[in-house]
């Protein structure tokens, strides 16, 4: 693997693993010739002292890559990222996007491009060689990243530490690059501040709120990230880190012992809400290259070729008798989780999410069929982005909390919500997280300015910012409030 580290404990690990040879007379050696039995049983001990040494290393590396991975989330630590592009690969980025579009009318390209990214963060300082790097966002997000003008501009990227590129199958690095993490990841998504959060903190607040809540949601932390073409740095901005959703972040998050094998993992599109699912193009996998991007794409077991689950549960959810869905409901999904995401959503006024566009969540079904809704993309936040308008008023603040926005041209129900909602013992839940992360501070100024102080303290020299949700914050407190005490009041 191509990653230069400075790790001390690695040449300790090496130098207790040395065997000290003890040097015999020639006298000695003339009584003392082993037997062909003897020099078997060497040979068998050499093997388990490598065996030994080759497991000590994994292990170590694996301590090492965990490090890494907490390291890379504490946004208490500066991190650089220098992504390194020969020209004929940043051209060649430009020509997928282009050529994407002339065909199907989006720059959705998704094909890698081969960078080299240098780390920067505390002590740490590696590089590593042959990343792949792509574009990332939907019809409206994503973009050449260059202008009219030849200026290099910002963009979502999607890097990946195992893309194999066109290394023969049968080569050394093939096999190397097909299985390296690096961070203990497979993928780190990139994004830019493309709602003008002038805090740039926004996003990674929110989804500290979602885990705080016991949501489960990916990691995120800030960065510096440098673009630089044939040796020339073209861009230097300030970003957004996520853990991507894929096999590992299941394996972090969902399994207490990570197994080979995980659940079904679901991308929802806009308005995969789970209303019954009656036709078998709403589902399968995404094939960009054909622009073939399914309502409910499925992102792990690609190879497997069913999708019983999924389309049982949307029946089972949809059952019209009120007391069968909600038993199905019970025994095959978290509601709790459920409420708790939603009770945040509210408080972090993204008009984008499940309830008001139908949109922005995975499904993730475990090996036992069991679902959970798992948010993202909140970009649209905390009085920033889309207003939501005219189902959103002031950016959420003019809403209720049971009103929530729903838009006139959306043709589809939200049964997740609805079929939970309409009983008391679910509304009570509901409004009791809502007050509770209140109460708690968990949504506060303090909460938010703890982090954003940070981001002051590690980047503001460098990058302009400032903070501006005090009026946001407070109006929401106060709104929340003032719904909850009305309908405790008429229950």
């Amino acid at each position: 693997m191509k990653i230069i580290i400075k790790r001390v404990l690695v040449f300790s690990v090496l130098l207790s693993s040395l065997v000290a040879l003890e040097v015999s007379t020639e006298d000695t050696l003339m009584y003392n010739l082993p037997s062909y039995q003897d020099v078997l049983d060497g040979i068998d001990e050499k093997k388990e002292q490598q065996k030994e040494l080759t497991k000590e290393l994994d292990d170590q590396s694996k301590i090492n890559q965990e490090k890494d991975y907490d390291n890379l989330f504490d946004y208490r630590i500066r991190h650089t990222f220098i992504i390194e592009f020969s020209q004929q690969e940043w051209n060649g980025l430009l020509d997928d996007m282009q050529t994407y579009y002339d065909t199907y009318g989006s720059y959705k390209s998704n094909n890698y491009r081969n960078v080299d990214v240098t780390y920067v963060g505390g002590d740490d300082v590696f590089k590593i060689e042959d990343v792949g790097i792509r574009s990332k966002g939907n019809i409206y997000s994503r973009y050449l990243p260059e202008d009219a003008f030849g200026n290099v501009i910002d963009i979502h990227y999607m890097m990946k530490f195992n893309e194999t590129f066109n290394y023969d199958e049968e080569s050394a690095r093939y096999d190397e690059l097909k299985t390296r993490e690096v961070f203990n990841l497979e993928q780190l998504l990139f994004k830019r501040n493309n709602q003008n959060d002038p805090s740039y903190t926004n996003e990674v607040y929110g989804y500290s709120l979602f885990r705080e809540a016991g949501v489960v949601v990916p990691n995120a932390t800030f960065a510096e990230v440098r673009i630089v073409i044939e040796g020339k740095v073209e861009k230097v901005s300030l970003y957004n880190v996520f853990e991507h959703y894929d096999e590992e972040f299941i394996r972090k998050h969902f399994q207490e012992e990570p197994t080979k094998e995980v659940g079904d993992l679901y991308k929802g599109q806009w308005s995969a809400t789970l209303d019954t699912i009656t036709s078998s193009d709403d589902f399968g996998v995404r094939d960009w290259e054909n622009n073939i991007r399914p309502l409910y794409s499925k992102e792990t077991n690609k190879e497997i070729d069913s999708y019983d689950t999924l389309v049982d549960f949307s029946y089972g959810i949809n059952r019209s008798n009120i007391k069968d869905r909600l038993a199905f409901l019970e025994a095959n999904f978290d509601t709790d989780n459920f409420m708790r995401a939603m009770a945040v959503n509210v408080l972090l006024g993204n008009p984008d999410d499940y309830r008001g566009n139908g949109n922005n969540f995975y499904y993730y079904f475990d090996e036992d069929g069991f679902m959970t809704y798992v948010p993202f993309d909140y970009d649209n936040s905390m009085g920033n982005g889309w207003d939501g308008q005219p189902a959103f008023i002031d950016y959420t603040l003019g809403n209720d909390i049971y009103e929530w926005g729903r838009f006139d041209w959306n043709p589809f129900g939200i049964p997740l919500w609805d079929n939970l909602i309409e009983h008391e013992e679910y509304q009570i839940l509901y409004e009791n997280y809502l007050m509770e992360y209140i109460e708690s501070g968990l949504f506060s100024e303090e909460a938010y300015l703890e982090i954003y102080d940070e981001v002051v303290a590690l980047y503001g020299d460098q990058f302009d910012l400032y903070y501006d949700k005090e009026r946001y914050i407070n109006t929401k407190i106060d709104v929340i409030i003032e719904d909850v005490a009305y309908y405790r009041s008429i229950r």
